[in-house]
């Protein structure tokens, strides 16, 4: 005789569905179906909810997640808890090469300069929002503001000398007495990207992922 197998947990009583070798359960699949969809094709939590009250099986979030990924009722029907895209709004174009970059740090898994013996955890980027050329700098792991403005003036100033402005994230570095002092000075506007205006800084993302891309490449 065949009877049925329960599961205790915390004074809870609920009834275990048997798997079949291959591990596809008819009737775990019919109860996925049958719940979810007297609950109105309900989401992942509601449902898996009301399923745990009475079911249990091994993994059963895993399929209920799963299942509700393949629900086509469910996905065109569900309210979007996302505010509405706003327009972007890029910068303006250029007309001068140069005057304008955007910079960033970019952190990497520990590289040493074999000819040194140093190690370098960052790479600075910097970037000239016309032309999209490139400079990428290795940095310390303890690297200072005092860092950024020598590795300035010897290797992006000799090239293209100073630029008027310069688009940063918010990075407390940028807002250092140290930087903020060497902009004033040389009379550099400094621009900070906001969560209202993120594209405002996506070229040195952009100019990140290649970075990344290449290094991975180098590992194969």
């Amino acid at each position: 005789m065949y009877g049925i197998l329960y599961y205790t947990f915390n004074k809870q009583v609920r009834i275990c569905v048997p798997n079949t070798p291959n591990g596809n359960s008819i009737v775990k699949n019919t109860l996925l179906n049958k719940i979810h969809t007297c609950l109105g094709h309900a989401g992942f939590i509601k449902t898996l909810h009301r399923l745990m009250n009475n079911f249990y099986w091994p993994k059963m979030t895993r399929d209920m997640r799963e299942y509700c990924k393949t629900c086509a009722v469910w996905q065109q029907a569900k309210n979007s808890t996302q505010k509405p895209y706003g327009l972007l709004h890029p910068l303006p174009i250029l007309s001068k090469p140069f005057t304008h970059l955007t910079m960033d740090f970019l952190a990497l898994p520990a590289i040493i300069n074999h000819a040194t013996k140093v190690y370098y955890c960052y790479v600075w980027t910097k970037l000239c929002r016309l032309t999209k050329y490139t400079i990428v700098l290795p940095l310390l792991d303890a690297y200072t503001a005092n860092n950024l403005v020598n590795l300035f003036i010897s290797y992006v100033y000799p090239h293209f000398g100073y630029p008027l402005n310069i688009v940063t994230d918010n990075d407390t570095l940028f807002y250092s007495t140290v930087w903020l002092g060497f902009c004033k000075l040389n009379s550099i506007s400094q621009l900070f990207s906001t969560p209202d205006h993120p594209e405002s800084d996506g070229q040195s993302e952009i100019a990140n992922k290649a970075i990344l891309t290449i290094l991975r490449a180098k590992q194969f």
